[in-house]
């Protein structure tokens, strides 16, 4: 009897730990996260902070390849965004793809994020995106963009629409889909974009735009 109960006792904690796994998984990677966005919104305001503190932030940026942050406040989605889309990247935030422009650039800047990582929540629930959803965007240079989402897509891996560069400023984003046998797509168009930066009262738009902060 005691060593059916001793049993039970076990299966039980076995299953706790089981669900509770990859809830602290996630609460690790949101913090990581966390401290990656509040080092580079603080690097965007050099004036309050002295020059020791500033070369400490920067030094951690640039060694984990932080090039931005993207905030898509429909979704509750608010990440750093790193230079690469590899594993490494990816398992961090959301990923630029190298060989597309930069972001807040001229062209289509392409942005990757894992769908259903026990790391985090990524771009998890993208596929939830609706038509005119606000997408921001803030880069090392202290510009922050705004966009619209105009187009949403299942595609094939390697469709060459995600990828394919444009005349004007566009925002691609992008997740796996049908487990991983396609790729979810949404295509965003700028909101008459004025480069607005830290200090700056005035915006893209009337209304706003600016990233805000969690």
């Amino acid at each position: 009897m005691k060593r059916r109960i001793k049993k039970d006792i076990v299966l039980i904690l076995l299953g706790v730990a089981i669900v509770a796994i990859p809830f602290l998984l996630r609460m690790k990677e949101q913090e990581r996260s966390n401290r990656y966005m509040k080092a580079f919104e603080e690097e965007q305001n050099e004036e309050k902070q002295n020059k020791k503190d500033h070369k400490k932030k920067d030094s951690l940026l640039l060694q984990e390849g932080v090039i931005g942050i993207i905030e898509i406040p429909s979704l509750d989605i608010k990440y750093p965004v790193f230079e690469g889309a590899g594993s490494v990247q990816l398992n961090e935030g959301i990923g630029h793809m190298t060989n597309t422009t930069e972001l807040c650039g001229k062209g289509n800047c392409v942005l990757a994020g894992h769908n259903g990582s026990r790391r985090g929540v990524y771009f998890t629930y993208l596929c939830n995106i609706e038509a005119g959803a606000k997408v921001m965007l803030m880069n090392r240079k202290k510009e922050k963009h705004e966009y619209t989402v105009k187009e949403m897509k299942v595609v094939n891996p390697y469709d060459e629409w995600v990828t394919k560069q444009t005349e004007g400023e566009s925002l691609t984003l992008f997740t796996c889909a049908e487990h991983g046998t396609k790729r979810f797509v949404v295509k965003c168009e700028p909101v008459n974009n004025t480069d607005q930066q830290d200090g700056e009262k005035t915006d893209r738009r009337k209304g706003g735009g600016a990233i805000g902060s969690k």
